[in-house]
């Protein structure tokens, strides 16, 4: 079951990236001590991406979680504040980046990550369909808890 969902979840950021137009797409939540994990991404550039900032503990993804809203950063490799070139250095294919957090009942559950592999100026439009896509996501997390929690065993007949 686990890598039905992992599988199915890769396919879900796939969907999600092709329709915003992007390269890639990444899912980091929030693990029991209020850490974002990666989860889940559309290719290696998005694990690589995920990973590092991860390990690093910083980028556009901790940002976003840590304000609750969203962070655009046309180029990861440009010096800060406009980019994480200390992020950048262990994902060089990724350039542009936008993080959505990802909020269900008013608390922060992870962010989603679209990414580029070329610099991009994210407009207004982008960032209303990446809020979009964050929400359907929500959704899509929800779907899957229930579902792992309805064929979980119950010991009840």
């Amino acid at each position: 079951m686990a890598s039905d969902a992992s599988s199915l979840l890769e396919n879900i950021l796939t969907g999600m990236a092709d329709l915003f137009g992007v390269d890639g797409a990444a899912l980091m939540l929030l693990d029991g001590q209020d850490r974002l994990r990666a989860i889940g991404a559309t290719d290696d550039d998005g694990v690589l991406l995920e990973s590092a900032q991860e390990s690093v503990g910083d980028g556009p993804a901790i940002e976003s979680a840590a304000s609750g809203g969203l962070v655009a950063i046309p180029d990861l490799h440009a010096a800060r504040p406009m980019g994480f070139p200390h992020v950048a250095v262990h994902a060089p294919p990724v350039r542009a980046v936008l993080s959505v957090p990802l909020i269900e009942d008013r608390e922060l559950i992870g962010v989603l990550d679209f990414y580029a592999r070329d610099g991009r100026a994210w407009d207004r439009t982008e960032a209303e369909a990446g809020s979009r896509l964050g929400e359907l996501m929500v959704i899509v997390l929800q779907v899957l808890a229930e579902i792992r929690t309805d064929r979980a065993p119950s010991g009840q007949l």
